[in-house]
């Protein structure tokens, strides 16, 4: 089916729900890398929970630790969220709901 010609509104808001879209999974990627940081620290693998434990001021590793964490798996799920983007299946419903 040929893509209609959408005008500049239509375009905006088009746009906009992609960025949510994408926006929700890199959310959703986030917090799983963090919790998986946390359960590392919690579950004492690699001794960190021990080190952490012992150490004068504990912030600092725990962020250095856990943002790249979480950074790295928000990427990687919104990675994922483009390789999969429904956006061909926008012209392809008749409901006329959207995708995203």
């Amino acid at each position: 089916m040929a893509k209609p010609l959408m005008s500049r509104e239509e375009a905006r808001r088009d746009h906009e729900a992609m960025l949510r879209y994408m926006a929700k999974w890199f959310a959703i990627g986030l917090g799983i890398g963090l919790c998986c940081a946390l359960l590392v620290f919690l579950l004492d693998i690699g001794s960190l929970g021990t080190r952490l434990a012992r150490a004068d001021d504990p912030v600092i590793p725990v962020f250095l630790i856990a943002v790249p964490m979480g950074l790295t798996s928000g990427a990687v799920m919104l990675c994922i969220a483009i390789w999969v983007l429904p956006y061909e299946a926008k012209y392809e419903r008749r409901d006329g709901r959207d995708p995203f």
